[in-house]
């Protein structure tokens, strides 16, 4: 068993991709170890979080990135777009416990080549891999899209969101709306839910894919 923070020998064959999973999860790391046992991927790397990731991708080359969505004290999106802007274009694949609304698009935004729900069964797993490092990798269908259209944000989220992607603080959206603090956490409330995310960063970057600035024309 290779533990967190750990690497393997940079020893490489023609015929295997080596593999670095990121998640917290010691069970969901052994699992996938012994999956991908016998196929031409292995798993050569460990990593709990980005500062793992990070010093481990700064020791050795891996051909493919398992990066868990939910991360302690992180979300797999924001750890895969700040490798991106770092320069790290190792191909990387996101994987999710759950099915969420809205993840392939954001995946797909923060650089990702592929997503994959972790119920999904060894053939699969190594298929979408395959399919991955082959240059076609899928987006699990089983993530509902986002459909903004369905529950349209009002003109007073909109000036929300539109302060919070500028780097407002709550207590700054009060002020400058004259709203109390409380008032201005239900409007983040309901933008986070309509727009399927969970946390500011998501809501920025849905915000700009979508192209919800500036709408209102202030």
């Amino acid at each position: 068993m290779l533990p967190a923070g750990s690497v393997c020998r940079n020893v490489r064959s023609t015929e295997t991709y080596e593999v670095m999973v990121v998640d917290d999860d010691p069970l969901v790391r052994s699992w996938l170890r012994n999956a991908l046992r016998g196929s031409e991927f292995r798993v050569c790397a460990e990593a709990e979080g980005g500062v793992d990731t990070r010093a481990l991708l700064a020791k050795r080359k891996v051909d493919l990135l398992l990066v868990d969505q939910r991360l302690a004290g992180d979300l797999g999106v924001d750890l895969i777009r700040e490798l991106r802007q770092e320069g790290v274009t190792t191909t990387t694949v996101l994987m999710t416990a759950v099915v969420e609304p809205g993840l392939n698009e954001r995946a797909r935004e923060a650089g990702a080549q592929a997503t994959i729900v972790k119920t999904s069964d060894r053939d699969e797993l190594i298929g979408r891999l395959r399919e991955t490092v082959a240059g076609g990798g899928r987006f699990d269908p089983r993530h509902p899209r986002l459909d903004p259209v369905a529950k349209p944000l009002s003109p007073r989220e909109y000036e929300v969101l539109e302060l919070l992607t500028r780097g407002y603080t709550n207590r700054q959206i009060a002020a400058a709306l004259g709203v109390g603090d409380e008032s201005v956490k239900t409007y983040l409330g309901r933008v986070y839910e309509k727009l399927g995310v969970r946390r500011r960063t998501e809501a920025v970057s849905v915000a700009h894919r979508l192209g919800l600035l500036g709408v209102l024309g202030g």
